[in-house]
């Protein structure tokens, strides 16, 4: 995405306040992943978030990103330890050629929170070329943090977020957004390429039991949120094109309607869960 390649973007920020994905998920993942574990594949790794984690399973990770700032950010996180194990490119996931010349060569592909900004087409045709039959393809996502007991909050954050043109609702890439928020539900797999689809959504507030992806937290606070939300894209154009104004920041003004509707400040300690869904696919 654009706003993410930008020099301005603060991808360490990004990198820091940006959920981490649960040890859940990658138990998941391998339960379903059949073979060799040599070779995964980040694609829209960003700053390394889940390309870091995936060492813990796989031998060697190479992490694409179209954006340079991302990439960047990446290799500065890059230990002695996992030198020789992990690399980062700039690169689409729609063509790989450059990354991953070899068809077939590529035991793991994962997406974590970036398949909703590729061509879905292009980047299925391009994953299958580079994995090995019987390989798989993992791709997650995690959608709106829901105010657990506070349902007046999350109509406040929602407000803020994606309903009032006012605020950042038109300042989010289409249709990335929406496909993200729809749970992936419009991300259609293409039958003759991928079989053993798999699809789990987490829905707070009326999926009954929590799936392997489950992101929570009972002690959530204000100032955990301030840090999570200077992360969007939305935030980074929206403070960009209001730059120099005489006018309260966007984020303030969020924070500032939740202190003053509920009685909150900055640590009061409530809980929260996001939306999650994450699907796996074989290569036959």
């Amino acid at each position: 995405m654009a706003t993410f390649a930008e020099k301005s973007f603060d991808s360490n920020n990004y990198n820091q306040n940006r959920p981490k994905y649960p040890r859940s998920l990658y138990e998941a993942l391998f339960e379903y992943h059949d073979g060799g574990k040599h070779t995964a594949i980040d694609i829209g790794c960003g700053p390394g978030t889940a390309s870091f984690q995936l060492l813990q399973y796989v031998d060697n990770v190479i992490a694409t990103d179209p954006s340079n700032t991302m990439v960047t950010t990446g290799l500065k996180s890059i230990t002695p330890d996992v030198k020789d194990r992990i690399r980062f490119e700039v690169a689409y996931a729609e063509d790989l050629h450059q990354v991953v010349p070899q068809d077939g060569s590529v035991d793991l592909i994962v997406s974590a929170e970036a398949l909703h900004w590729v061509d879905h087409p292009k980047f299925f045709k391009e994953a299958s070329r580079i994995l090995r039959s019987g390989g798989t393809l993992a791709y997650w996502a995690y959608i709106n943090p829901r105010f657990v007991d506070h349902p007046k909050a999350t109509e406040i954050f929602d407000k803020y977020e994606f309903d009032d043109p006012r605020y950042l609702k038109t300042y989010w890439s289409q249709p990335g957004k929406g496909i993200c928020t729809n749970f992936y539900n419009d991300i259609k797999v293409p039958t003759e390429l991928f079989t053993d689809i798999e699809k789990h959504d987490y829905i707070p507030g009326e999926t009954k039991t929590h799936t392997a992806f489950f992101l929570g937290d009972e002690k959530f606070t204000l100032k955990k949120l301030r840090a999570n939300i200077t992360t969007w894209s939305a935030t980074h154009k929206w403070r960009e094109q209001h730059a120099g104004e005489d006018c309260e920041d966007i984020v303030d003004l969020l924070i500032n309607e939740l202190k003053d509707t509920l009685g909150w400040d900055d640590d009061t300690e409530v809980t929260m869960e996001y939306g999650t869904t994450y699907v796996f696919v074989r290569k036959p």
